[in-house]
């Protein structure tokens, strides 16, 4: 069934997704470990939450253009300039990272991985029918997901050889796999329907009037009712992914759990994931993208109490949690993103997805600087706000799919949505 929908696919996601594993199993080992690594290289936890601040900040400030920019260059040459710029550089200076100026260099490019948000999510789903974004979302967040198994052999040669001359192996053969992959999948696909009208319009736009025209578009947004739920959930939910960077930290030096211990999360979360994917999904075919994204918020909710339960060394414990919290955080970007993309007309998806994104970096700013404060004073006070904050939101995804369920179909703006 997952491959009969995956032949289906149009030509630029089915590339995208048969090549995701060389950005993913180099990524996913080395987005585990980053904060492991920076502690490793003498970074204190207000140092790394200031890091975290700064590359927020300045993704804010990226962010506010990846739409304008995206529309005049088109989806496929800004994803393949700002992965470059976003992601092979970085790794190559986090290879020889051993203080905090090279880190915070590398984070400030890193940053600029906003264009890519952008232009690489409309390249892979433009030409795509309404029905089928749900499952690109879902194959590939699968893949990068299930590169995390390989996280355990990542672990071992970590325990065998030490945090930091393992992981600088990883960052820099992942800079080779990655620019590999960026360049390879620009020569396979192609630009979209959309981004080529999109080019055309914008040839003489000045970048600014299109930032302006972003702002324009998402304030309209804000008096929509069927968006703005959908836009509050988007937004909360990466406040909470900025606090959580804390959690292997946390598991290490609060709960006692070894490296080696913490190397099998990405493990089970992969099976989990693919459990969810492969054998709870088709049972539940006939639900709504408006009920995936209710039932994953509850499932985080769920597993971030149980994550303030979990006893000093209790793997059985640690598993459970990493299960429920992997369900849920795996359905959550799923169908949230699927339902965001769907909601907005044809024309419009680069200015307001960027728009979207703008008032999330605005809003996760200080983030990154406040978890490190909260966690320096108190480790369990930080996952406790994380739970009450999944709990609040809840509140906002109940009304979604009752009375607007008949308005789903009709696009945002102007452009009939094909």
């Amino acid at each position: 069934m997952i491959f009969q929908k995956f032949r289906e696919l149009p030509d630029n996601p089915r590339y995208s997704i048969w090549l995701e594993p060389l950005w993913a199993i180099p990524g996913t080992i080395v987005l585990f470990y980053a904060p492991l690594y920076m502690k490793g290289a003498g970074l204190s936890d207000i140092q790394i939450g200031l890091i975290n601040s700064v590359n927020l900040y300045f993704a804010f400030v990226f962010q506010m253009f990846a739409g304008a920019v995206t529309n005049k260059w088109g989806r496929k040459r800004t994803s393949l300039i700002f992965d470059l710029v976003a992601w092979s550089v970085p790794m190559f200076i986090w290879a020889f990272s051993n203080n905090f100026w090279l880190f915070l260099i590398a984070y400030l490019l890193n940053a600029t991985n906003k264009f890519v948000t952008v232009a690489f999510n409309l390249l892979i789903i433009e030409d795509v029918k309404k029905q089928q974004r749900s499952h690109v979302f879902a194959m590939m967040n699968i893949i990068i997901i299930s590169a995390g198994v390989l996280a355990p052999l990542a672990g071992g040669v970590i325990s065998k050889y030490g945090i930091m001359p393992t992981l600088s192996v990883i960052y820099f053969a992942g800079g080779i796999s990655m620019t590999v992959m960026f360049v390879l999948r620009n020569y396979l696909t192609k630009e979209t329907e959309a981004g080529k009208v999109m080019i055309e319009a914008n040839s003489n736009t000045h970048i600014l009037r299109g930032v302006l025209q972003s702002f324009r578009l998402f304030g309209q947004s804000l008096r929509d009712r069927r968006i703005l739920p959908i836009l509050l959930i988007t937004i909360i939910s990466n406040i909470i992914l900025q606090m959580n960077f804390f959690q292997v930290i946390y598991l290490k030096e609060e709960l006692g759990f070894k490296d080696q211990m913490i190397s099998w999360i990405p493990f089970i979360t992969a099976i989990a994931t693919i459990f969810v994917y492969s054998v709870v999904m088709p049972r539940m075919r006939n639900q709504s993208d408006e009920f995936y994204v209710k039932l994953s918020l509850a499932l985080c909710a769920i597993g971030s109490l149980l994550f303030l339960f979990i006893p000093s060394g209790n793997t059985v414990m640690l598993c459970i949690v990493t299960t429920v919290l992997a369900a849920g955080m795996f359905l959550l970007p799923t169908y949230r993103d699927a339902l965001l993309m769907n909601r907005l007309g044809k024309y419009e998806k680069a200015d307001m997805f960027s728009s979207v994104q703008v008032v999330m970096s605005i809003v996760a700013i200080p983030w990154g600087y406040i978890s490190g404060l909260i966690y320096a004073y108190k480790p369990s006070l930080l996952f406790i706000l994380i739970f009450i904050s999944y709990a609040s939101v809840i509140a906002l995804a109940f009304p979604m799919g009752r009375k607007t369920r008949r308005l789903v179909e009709k696009p945002l703006m102007i452009g009939e949505e094909e």
